[in-house]
């Protein structure tokens, strides 16, 4: 496994954060790397998704952002279904599905709402409590559920860089190396993601994952 150490120095990181946590879309808080958000568009564009899952709604902005960008590469009519234990309540979107449930227990919800049934290619970003336990439940449910091709993004492993993984048990990347290590047949890093700016230049250090 590849060394998930950021290409951020510890002084340029603290003040990156700052403007991360503080950062809006369309006056929504996104929180949101700007790096990470020319990587999306890149991978995007790439991809070009049918459907768009975001694990982790908080505010709205970053679906909102997900919903233009998909827009203005050519998805127009691709769903964004974001999910959380809270649904913004004042975002009305009609590109934007708001599903309130558990990363703990997705499956119950794939099940309510038929998700199983939306198109490929899946584009996935796991955002939600960080935790060990989230990130490996969201990755355990969709690795049985993506086609080869699909994406997902684990985001904020940036969190060893900071310091705060202890508190998260490890958080996104403990589970991304036990979950790759699992899954070396079926899932690959797509490095020229993670280092499109620089070896692991991005708060989602060999988050950037490939179904094959």
């Amino acid at each position: 496994m590849r060394s998930f150490q950021t290409a951020f120095t510890r002084p340029i990181l603290e003040t990156y954060q700052s403007g991360v946590m503080s950062y809006t879309y369309k006056g929504v808080r996104c929180l949101k790397s700007p790096v990470d958000i020319s990587i999306y568009m890149r991978l995007i564009w790439d991809l070009k998704p049918r459907s768009l899952f975001e694990i982790g709604s908080h505010s709205g902005g970053s679906a909102l952002l997900f919903a233009d960008i998909l827009g203005n590469m050519g998805c127009p009519d691709t769903p964004v279904i974001s999910i959380d234990l809270e649904i913004p309540q004042d975002i009305e979107d009609d590109r934007i599905r708001f599903l309130k449930g558990n990363v703990l227990d997705l499956a119950s919800l794939f099940d309510a709402h038929k998700l199983d049934a939306l198109p490929h290619p899946w584009f996935v970003i796991e955002d939600s409590a960080h935790s060990y336990s989230g990130c490996m439940a969201a990755l355990t449910l969709f690795a049985e559920r993506m086609a080869p091709g699909d994406m997902l993004a684990v985001e904020d492993g940036v969190l060893d860089d900071l310091g705060m993984s202890a508190k998260y048990d490890g958080g996104p990347n403990r589970a991304i190396s036990d979950f790759v290590s699992s899954h070396a047949e079926s899932f690959e890093i797509a490095t020229h993601l993670c280092d499109m700016f620089g070896v692991n230049a991005t708060y989602n250090p060999n988050g950037y994952l490939r179904k094959v």
